[in-house]
Order: structure tokens, then sequence, then C-alpha cells
């Protein structure tokens, strides 16, 4: 596994153009469309139930996180996640650090753009505030030491990876720069709960193929209910309350992105409980 200044160098290169002619002898076995985030949003439950569709194939392991951390493993391994799909009208992946503020991953958007250009994103968020707790919770569950749920906004990692990932608009202003609007896809979590038929059904039409949905749904309409990978250290970890002194100092910091979110997706201000 390559360094992170390894990973910083082909970064560079990709950049430059250095490798266009590899990107376009694998263009088959490289995504068409990736998940970007958000984290904790059901992103697991997509890269699910979208494989089933039979145009449709999710990579091996279905967050590669090449388009930052692991950038340095080069594009014939990326490539290669695909390969079993190289048949398939549509491949895709979902590492949802491309939609964080790790700093591994501050490249991301001119990245994608520079190399596949023409790729289709899909950006899935929540409530900001339960998506925080999911977090933690995950975090907490696989790592004993992490900071306590009171300290989100002292903390400094927890405000910047934890809190920061739920400011949805600045994350996603951030891939507009890069890519036109008719290229992002933005849905929530809370809509393909309620309706997951409609959600998906757009989503699908969204990335160009037939939806299909009722071959993707467990009894053709309902959302696989178990997430093996989600629910690890999580389900070990109580829910937090939260304190109204803390609840008031993270709204201060993610309700006005929240309210752009929401209106960038011709939602209602209420949509979310703020």
């Amino acid at each position: 596994m390559g360094s992170n200044a390894d990973s910083t160098q082909m970064i560079k290169q990709s950049l430059r153009g250095d490798f266009d002619s590899l990107i376009e002898e694998k263009k088959s076995s490289l995504p068409n469309f990736i998940i970007i985030g958000a984290a904790k949003s059901a992103t697991t439950t997509l890269t699910t139930v979208l494989p089933r569709h039979p145009d449709i194939f999710i990579s091996k392991p279905k967050e590669p996180k090449f388009f930052g951390r692991y950038h340095s493993k080069g594009w014939d391994w990326y490539a290669s996640r695909f390969e079993q799909g190289s048949s398939l009208a549509l491949r895709g992946e979902a590492s949802t650090l491309y939609a964080s503020r790790m700093q591994s991953f501050r490249h991301t958007p001119e990245l994608m753009r520079r190399c596949l250009p023409h790729l289709k994103l899909i950006y899935i968020v929540r409530h900001p505030l339960e998506r925080i707790v999911s977090q933690w919770r995950h975090y907490r569950g696989r790592r004993p030491d992490c900071a306590d749920f009171n300290d989100l906004m002292d903390n400094r990692t927890l405000r910047r990876l934890v809190v920061g990932c739920s400011l949805y608009h600045r994350h996603l202003s951030s891939y507009r720069r890069f890519f036109p609007d008719d290229q992002i896809h933005c849905m929530t979590f809370e809509d393909l709960l309620i309706d997951p038929k409609r959600s998906l059904r757009k989503l699908i039409r969204f990335l160009g193929v037939r939806p299909r949905v009722n071959l993707i749904l467990d009894s053709g309409r309902k959302l696989p209910q178990e997430n093996i990978a989600g629910a690890k250290g999580r389900d070990h970890v109580d829910k937090p309350e939260w304190d109204p002194g803390l609840r008031r100092r993270v709204l201060r910091v993610i309700k006005p992105d929240a309210r752009k979110m929401l209106s960038y997706m011709g939602k209602p201000k209420s949509y979310w409980d703020l």
C-alpha cells in the first residue's frame, strides 16, 4: 500500500494528464457513476440494491477510496475493481470519504472531473443531526478511545470529520465547481425510506437505464433491512442524548448549510426539524 506522499505525487500526475492514454484504454473497466456520500446516509443500502439491476455493477470493495488516499495504487488497480462489470452499461462505487473534510481527499472533485469528465455523481444526505449521531456511534464502536459525544465541538477531529461531514452544501459546492448540475443527483435518506420505489426510480433514470425497480427491492417493494457493515460497532454503543447547549452550538454551524442544501434540492426549510 502506497504512502500519502505517493498518492499526492500520483494525483499531481493524473491532474497533469500523464495517465490519459491508460485511462482511455481502460475505459470499459472504469466507473461511469460514483456515490460520493454522505456517510451514514444509506450508501450501503444503495450499493446493496443497485447491483441487483441487470445493467448495474458495484465495485469490490464498494469503497476503493481511489480519488484520494489510495490513488498511489494506480489506474490498473482501480480498473480491476470493475472488470467483472465491464460488459454492463453502468459501473459504480461508493467511497463516502469523497464528501469529507479529510485532507487526503481535498483534490477529489477536480481529479474526478479531469480524469472521468462524463462521470455521474450521486449524493444522498440525511437529517444532519441524526447523521452525526450515527457516525459518532460508528466511530466509538470501532475505536473506544474516540472522544465523548459531548466533545463534538471541542474535539478537533470530531468537529472536522463528524460535524463537518454534515455540511452537505459545502461538499456539494466543491463538486459543482467542476461538474454541471445535470451530472449530479441529490437525494435524501428520508425519501428513500418513505418511498423507495419512487426514490430509486428517479435515481436509476438519472443514471440512464430502465429503472426495473421491482427487481431490486425485497418482495418488489421493500428495502433490505440488514446492514452488517454499518451496524458493526454502532450496535454496541448507546444512542447519545443531545445536550441542549451542544445542540445549539452544532446547529449554529450546520443550520445555514442545511437550508442551502434543502433549497438546492427543492425541499422546504421544514423538511428537517432543525
